[in-house]
């Protein structure tokens, strides 16, 4: 069971707290369904895990990524189908900070420098710059693939029956004060404003009942 705010300052870690009959042990994180909780629902810490398994799956396959026999559009595609997949696992209900963002697009050009490998000029070979990576990959970065499957994840839950737990989270609002000074970021702040830098109001949730439409906002947010 996980323990936060005041509520934690009066339960020390290690104890138990009982609940209808059931006994859970009070614990600052535990991992649920391959994605890890914290009491202080700091996600970048899950971003940061992920990063670490999608590291070893590409150390796994660093010699295929290296190898001149295979050409890099076949290397594209296992990157694609291999390791990001590992790194982006959950990443539909991330809220995810300018670092976040940062610490994947590292991730995902130090894939593509393997893959791609170095440029000689006069002789003299050098690291591929950044805009030279996206030039030869072709593809959505990895922070765009994120935050369109937020989006995408944010239209499939308005979509869903009023009674489903998901959607009662979702519409909830919780009341209450935010602490003060700098505030952290919320997934339904980062999902508007995504949608509006493609153009879409506060009035997204019934654009979101029209799947072709939403489909077409995500595609405008990969874009």
């Amino acid at each position: 069971m996980l323990v936060g705010g005041t509520e934690r300052d009066r339960t020390s870690l290690g104890s138990n707290v009982t609940i209808d009959g059931d006994t859970f042990e009070v614990v600052e994180e535990f991992v649920y369904l391959g994605s890890l909780l914290t009491a202080d629902n700091n996600v970048s810490r899950e971003i940061r895990r992920r990063i670490i398994s999608g590291s070893r799956a590409y150390y796994g396959l660093q010699k295929k990524l290296r190898s001149k026999k295979i050409h890099p559009r076949t290397k594209c595609t296992m990157y694609k189908t291999l390791i990001r997949p590992v790194v982006l696992y959950g990443h539909e209900t991330w809220t995810m900070l300018e670092e976040d963002l940062q610490a994947l697009g590292v991730f995902e050009r130090r894939v593509l420098r393997t893959i791609f490998g170095g440029v000689q000029e006069n002789g003299v070979w050098r690291r591929r710059m950044n805009h030279e990576l996206a030039a030869l990959y072709g593809e959505h970065s990895i922070q765009k693939v994120a935050k369109a499957g937020r989006i995408r994840w944010a239209g499939h839950v308005a979509r869903m029956p009023d009674n489903n737990p998901s959607k009662l989270v979702f519409a909830n609002h919780p009341v209450g004060t935010r602490r003060r000074g700098a505030q952290r970021a919320r997934w339904a702040d980062q999902v508007e404003r995504d949608l509006a830098s493609v153009g879409r109001d506060r009035r997204w949730r019934a654009a979101a009942a029209n799947r072709v439409l939403w489909r077409q906002i995500v595609d405008s947010v990969l874009s």
